[in-house]
């Protein structure tokens, strides 16, 4: 068996991805009705896997948008036929885009290019 690989958001440490994943989705329930997160240790941590993610994923560089905040919505998702809503984080960006993102492929994207 693999060995798990940590990994640093934002000058945080976690023993494992998991751990990262969890971080973010622990919060994403509390924050469904708190609005946009624009400051503070959740959005710092937000903006750094985002950032990173974008550099190593060829289609979702920022091309110059500023992120401006994040925030966590519902979303209507197809899985294996069947639709379900999830709660989902959201980049939004300085030109008014709102996009959805993946915390897990964002957290794996950044651990394996540490």
């Amino acid at each position: 068996m693999g060995r798990a690989k940590p990994v640093t958001i934002a000058g945080r440490l976690f023993e494992k991805q998991g751990d990262a994943v969890s971080y973010f989705t622990e919060q994403k329930e509390e924050r469904l009705a708190s609005g946009q997160i624009k400051e503070g240790e959740l959005y710092a941590a937000l903006k750094d896997v985002y950032e990173r993610y974008c550099d190593n994923s060829p289609g979702y560089e920022l091309n110059g948008r500023l992120i401006t905040a994040f925030s966590v919505a519902y979303e209507k998702r197809q899985n294996n036929g069947v639709w379900a809503t999830y709660a989902c984080y959201k980049v939004h960006f300085s030109n008014d885009e709102i996009r959805p993102f993946s915390i897990p492929k964002a957290v794996r994207s950044v651990a394996s290019n540490s």
